[in-house]
C-alpha cells in the first residue's frame, strides 16, 4: 500500500475515533468499512505515533470487554476566540478538551469607526501569534481556529456580515484572513451556536440531544442542536431569533422592524427601558440611576429582589415578552433542553415565572412534557471554548489526510 493511501486511511480512522461515542475496534471497522485485522494494524501504528491511545473498556456484543480509543495528544489542539466591544479571549484546547492556555485582553478601539476592523484584527492577530508561540503550545500542532465575533456571521463562507456595537464591519472575509495569517483552517462562528455546542458537550449524551441555547446579551440569538448536531442553515445563519417580533408597538430595531426580541431583552435594551421609565419620574429605589450612571443588570436584579415595584413590574413585562418568543422556539424545534444565558441571565429569577406563564398559555402541554428550561448567565470564556470545540469538529469533518502528519 503506498504512503498516500495509508495516510488517507489512517486519517479516516482518526475521524472514526473522534465521531464515534464508543470507538472500539469493531465500531471503527464498521465506520471505516475496513476489516478488523486492518484496523488493528492501523491502531497499533497510531498508538506508537501518539495519534491515538486506549481510553478504557466497554462490553462488546459477545459479552467480552473491548478496548475503547480516543485521539492522542499529538493530533493537536484547537483555538477558540470570542470577541465583543470590550475585549477578546483566547482558549487552546487539546484533543481531550483540556485547557492548555488561555488569555483575556481588553480591546482598544480608535475614535474613527472606519479603523475599528483594523484595530480588532491587529490586536487579536498580535496576541494570537504570541499565544501560539508560548511555551505551552509551540511544540504542538494547531488543528484549527474558531472565532465568534459580535453580530451576524455567514459561517458557510466565513464572513463577518455585520458588527454589533462595533462599527465599520460589513461583509468581512474573516475566515480567509485568519487562514492567510496563520496557515491553518479557520471558522467564523455564531456566539449562540458556540455556547449551545459547549453546553451540549458537557452534558451526558441523553441530555445533550435537541438542545437550544438562547443567548441574551448585546445581541440575541439561538444556538440549536438537532439530535447532537448543530443546526447551521443554508448560510450558517440559523437561529437569528433576535428578529422575532414580540412587541407590536415597541422600539425600532436595527433591521428596520418594530418590536424585535433584540429591542426587548438585549442587555442595552433592558437598561434603556429602565432609564426611560426613571426619567418619567416613576417612584423607585433606582431613581438615583435615572441618568444611567451606575445602572446595571445586577443593580436592577437586586432592586427587584428587595421589592422595588418598578423593577418587579418591568421585569415581569419583559419576561412575558420573552415567553412569547420562547413559545415560538419550542413550537418550531421541540427541544429537550432550553438554556437561556448570556449577560441577561443574571435576571433569571425574575424572568422565569412570567416567561413560564406565557409559555403555558401558548404551547400545547404535550410539547412541554420533560422540557427542562434553565436560565443562567454565561461567561465570555465559554464562548471561546465553544468556538474551539466547533473549529475542532469542522476540522475532523472536512479536513483531509494532508491536514495532519506524524511529527
Amino acid at each position: 500500500m503506498d504512503s498516500k493511501n495509508s495516510s488517507r486511511r489512517d486519517f479516516r480512522l482518526l475521524q472514526a475515533i473522534y465521531f464515534l461515542p464508543t470507538p472500539t475496534r469493531n465500531e471503527i471497522a464498521r465506520f471505516t468499512g475496513r476489516s478488523a485485522v486492518s484496523v488493528t494494524e492501523a491502531l497499533n501504528r497510531l498508538l506508537v505515533k501518539g495519534l491515538a491511545e486506549r481510553s478504557g473498556k466497554t462490553q462488546s456484543r459477545s459479552g467480552r470487554p473491548s478496548a475503547t480509543y480516543r485521539l492522542g495528544e499529538k493530533t493537536g489542539y484547537s483555538v477558540g476566540i470570542s470577541v465583543d466591544a470590550m475585549g477578546f479571549r483566547l482558549v487552546a484546547l487539546n484533543a481531550w478538551h483540556q485547557v492548555l492556555q488561555e488569555l483575556d485582553r481588553a480591546l482598544t478601539l480608535s475614535a474613527d469607526p472606519a479603523s475599528h476592523l483594523d484595530d480588532i484584527l491587529g490586536q487579536i492577530s498580535a496576541e494570537l501569534r504570541s499565544f501560539l508561540g508560548s511555551a505551552a503550545l509551540r511544540d504542538r500542532r494547531t488543528l484549527a481556529i474558531g472565532i465568534a465575533p459580535p453580530g451576524m456571521v455567514d459561517t458557510e463562507k466565513g464572513i463577518w456580515l455585520h458588527g454589533l456595537q462595533v462599527s465599520g464591519i460589513a461583509y468581512v472575509a474573516l475566515g480567509d484572513m485568519l487562514v492567510e495569517l496563520f496557515g491553518v483552517p479557520a471558522v467564523v462562528e455564531d456566539t449562540a451556536r458556540c455556547l449551545a455546542y459547549a453546553e451540549a458537550s458537557r452534558r451526558p449524551p441523553e441530555k445533550a440531544r435537541d438542545l437550544v441555547y438562547l443567548y441574551l446579551g448585546p445581541g440575541v440569538g439561538a444556538g440549536i442542536m438537532i439530535g447532537q448536531e448543530p443546526l447551521y442553515g443554508s448560510h450558517g445563519m440559523a437561529g437569528e431569533v433576535g428578529h422575532l417580533v414580540v412587541e407590536e408597538e415597541g422600539a425600532r430595531c436595527s433591521c428596520g422592524n418594530i418590536g424585535c426580541l433584540e429591542t426587548v431583552v438585549s442587555d442595552s435594551s433592558i437598561l434603556h427601558r429602565f432609564q426611560q421609565r426613571l426619567t418619567e419620574g416613576v417612584i423607585s429605589s433606582l431613581q438615583k440611576h435615572r441618568d444611567g450612571h451606575g445602572l446595571t443588570l445586577e443593580v436592577i436584579r437586586d432592586a427587584a429582589t428587595a421589592g422595588d415595584r418598578l423593577a418587579q413590574s418591568t421585569l415581569f413585562e419583559l419576561g412575558t415578552l420573552l415567553g412569547d418568543a420562547v413559545s415560538k422556539i419550542i413550537k418550531l424545534y421541540n427541544p429537550r433542553t432550553l438554556v437561556i444565558g448570556g449577560p441577561v441571565g443574571v435576571l433569571g429569577e425574575h424572568l422565569r415565572e412570567p416567561m413560564w406563564i406565557k409559555v403555558r398559555q401558548k404551547v400545547i402541554p404535550e410539547m412541554l412534557v420533560d422540557l427542562a428550561m434553565e436560565i443562567a448567565p454565561s461567561q465570555p470564556r465559554e464562548e471561546a471554548v465553544g468556538a474551539a470545540y466547533l473549529a475542532e469538529r469542522r476540522f475532523w469533518k472536512y479536513a483531509n489526510e494532508h491536514s495532519i502528519r506524524d511529527g
